[in-house]
């Protein structure tokens, strides 16, 4: 099976890509509820605030943390009880059995243009990750290819949103470092409605059967003739 239908399977089934998007919804109504360009915050604003709400919300909906219930109370919630934080060398990380989810805040409408040749050393690292068919890992950039003592594959989750109209992108993704000018992404899946259906996290409610059947045969009326002195006729069922 391909790495990006097993990856995405995975967390799907669980509710932990549902999870990711609760968390960036929350996230940014919060920053966009507290901030306005209009009170004279800049774009970099915009960017360091989302990132580290992103961050509190994903603790918080992953029960960790800050976040972590008291070990002497039962966690109910069996997907947090799965996830950990996984840091990478300071960059915030989560990870659900092998898979390790990193941030990155990308210009809207722009997941596929990240230069990961540009960003940090440790994102530069992730992009290098050894990943099968990839003719760049034959190329000496540098940056040796990274390799875990138990086998994780780090993630990305790129986030992105726009204030007015209130619009929001998230993509999860294995990137690829493109010094080489190729594509930035090994594969990239978008987090939508549509793409993740119903969340597994939630228990639907059971509808309540009807006391009878549509089926069921009518409960048979007679009128009584009308009274010598007047009257309605009365109603009686059988």
């Amino acid at each position: 099976m391909a790495e990006d239908r097993e990856a995405w399977g995975t967390l799907l089934k669980t509710g932990f890509l549902h999870a990711l998007r609760e968390a960036h919804t929350e996230a940014t109504l919060a920053v966009f509820g507290a901030m306005s360009r209009a009170a004279g915050f800049k774009e970099r604003s915009f960017g360091t605030g989302a990132f580290d709400v992103l961050e509190t919300q994903l603790d918080r909906v992953f029960r960790v943390g800050d976040f972590a219930p008291d070990p002497a109370e039962a966690d109910e919630d069996p997907l947090a009880a799965m996830v950990t934080r996984h840091d990478l060398n300071g960059s915030p990380g989560w990870r659900y059995g092998r898979y390790r989810i990193l941030l990155k805040r990308h210009r809207f409408g722009a997941a596929r243009a990240i230069r990961w040749d540009r960003d940090s050393f440790t994102k530069q690292a992730v992009a290098r990750q050894e990943f099968p068919d990839d003719p760049q890992l034959t190329l000496d950039l540098g940056i040796g290819a990274v390799r875990e003592m138990d086998d994780v594959v780090t993630l990305v989750l790129a986030h992105s949103a726009t204030e007015e109209p209130l619009e929001m992108e998230l993509f999860l993704g294995r990137p690829r470092l493109n010094a080489d000018g190729g594509p930035a992404w090994h594969w990239l899946r978008q987090l939508t409605d549509d793409t993740l259906g119903a969340d597994p996290r939630r228990t639907p409610v059971q509808s309540t059967l009807p006391l009878w059947t549509d089926d069921e045969a009518d409960v048979p009326v007679r009128l009584h003739p009308r009274r010598a002195a007047g009257g309605d006729a009365s109603i009686e069922t059988a």
